[in-house]
């Protein structure tokens, strides 16, 4: 428990503060660009983040499994394995793109943007996740933490660099790849230090790999369907809004998907030796740490809504502050659904979770056409709520056994205590500054929590002696 508590620190420290500091630097870009240009950038990145997951297939998932096996061989072989294949999807996907942008999109300054911002993307992006995996997979996760926390400042810095200088949004594209190989390039850096990439072969990690192929891109490609449907069914202004808004839920569920990350090898290895009592205890503290983290997540947002989109996007943005805080529900959702998800996984079940985001991403399709259509970006936050409300119910139904245990014991306190803080912020909200009332409202709920969950504090406590 120890270990997977300092592996979350160290990815909190990666993740959530460089992805803070980059969400923040994607809002001054939205400002800069407005509404319509911000909506075509947002595209060509949910475009990169779909290409990307094609350069992987699930090979990340394999690869921990394998790894952290008791009985292990040669990792040297897993590793030169991983990396061949990488490079065989990376010039795949990179030959199928070219074919799928030319027949989707007509607009030569849409199709350019796409093409500077894709490309570079998707090759920084594999090597990164080369580095990344192998070292979460050895729970050294301080490194993992290192090459997210140096692509992520590198991307960052560019932007801003693109903002001081004006540059127009194909240069932002352009410049934004290029900052994800020089990421991709430190994450081998550090890899080639103790590995080589070259060595050996595994066929071990294709077993398995097609139920972790969908799985994994269906998982990745929820987000991006909002925005890749608002486009057809309504206009690159009405994606920009939602894109906007969407931009801090975003960034705010990688807090609780860190503790998801730092417990996935623990919960592989406890499932794949068949120590079930074992996998039951870390999946529910593993909810109570990140329903707690979740809940910490949306109290600002759900509170506060008007103001934080005026502080962070300026007067002009204030339509999104309503699909700000039913966005934000999301988080909470997500908070929930990781360890039901993880639990299928780890335990060898993988097909039954595919099986469930196949049913849910038929119903994030439907639910973003027709009510982007309807309501535009206010129909398409509505519809990643219902979407991710209906993940959560066929997770609890799928996790038979333990599904409404887990749910049960890991989540009742949270959810009895995120209720009345957020009824009492309603009925105080108006007398309190919004950012006192931000943190004041936050700190009550984490020491309610920690008060009455007596096994939950008795964890951290240990990891604090430690």
């Amino acid at each position: 428990m120890n270990l997977i508590l300092k592996n979350a620190t160290y990815l909190f420290i990666s993740n959530v503060i460089l992805r803070l500091f980059s969400a923040l630097t994607t809002i001054m870009v939205a400002r800069y660009l407005g509404a319509n240009d911000y909506g075509i950038l947002s595209l060509a990145l949910a475009i990169s983040n779909i290409a990307g997951y094609f350069t992987d297939m699930g090979l990340s998932h394999t690869f921990i499994r394998e790894a952290t096996k008791s009985d292990v061989n040669d990792l040297g072989k897993l590793v030169g394995g991983h990396f061949k294949l990488r490079v065989i999807f990376v010039i795949a996907v990179s030959i199928v793109l070219y074919v799928v942008v030319e027949l989707l999109y007509k607009d030569l300054y849409v199709k350019k943007t796409i093409y500077l911002m894709v490309y570079p993307t998707i090759v920084g992006g594999a090597m990164q996740g080369i580095g990344a995996v192998y070292f979460q997979a050895l729970q050294q996760m301080h490194y993992t933490a290192l090459i997210r926390a140096v692509s992520g400042l590198i991307t960052a810095t560019t932007l801003i660099l693109g903002l001081i200088f004006k540059w127009h949004l194909l240069l932002l594209a352009g410049i934004y790849g290029f900052s994800s190989l020089l990421g991709g390039l430190f994450s081998f850096f550090l890899l080639l230090q103790r590995v080589s990439l070259l060595r050996g072969w595994e066929t071990n990690l294709l077993n398995d790999l097609l139920s972790f192929t969908v799985g994994g891109l269906l998982i990745m490609i929820l987000p991006q369907i909002p925005l890749i449907i608002l486009e057809k069914v309504s206009d690159f202004k009405q994606v920009g809004y939602f894109s906007a808004a969407y931009r801090i839920p975003s960034m705010l569920y990688q807090v609780p998907g860190i503790v998801a990350a730092a417990f996935y090898p623990v919960l592989f290895k406890y499932g794949t030796n068949k120590e079930y009592d074992k996998h039951l205890q870390m999946t529910t503290i593993e909810l109570k740490i990140m329903t707690l983290l979740g809940g910490c997540m949306v109290i600002p947002f759900l509170l506060y809504s008007d103001w934080w989109v005026n502080i962070l996007f300026g007067l002009h943005w204030g339509e999104i502050s309503s699909l700000l805080s039913i966005i934000c529900i999301v988080v909470l959702l997500q908070s929930i659904s990781y360890p039901l998800a993880d639990s299928l996984t780890t335990k060898g079940q993988q097909k039954k979770r595919t099986l469930v985001m196949f049913i849910v991403s038929i119903v994030a399709v439907l639910s973003n056409y027709y009510l982007g259509e309807a309501l535009h970006s206010l129909g398409s936050a509505i519809a990643v709520v219902i979407t991710e409300f209906f993940l959560l119910i066929g997770l609890l139904l799928f996790n038979k056994k333990y599904g409404f245990l887990i749910l049960w014991k890991g989540f009742i306190y949270n959810l009895v205590i995120l209720l009345t803080v957020f009824f009492m912020g309603n009925l105080f909200k108006s007398y309190i500054d919004p950012l006192i009332g931000s943190i004041l409202f936050v700190l009550i709920f984490i020491s309610l929590v920690l008060v009455l969950d007596r096994e939950l504090r008795l964890y951290l406590k240990s990891y604090k002696n430690e």
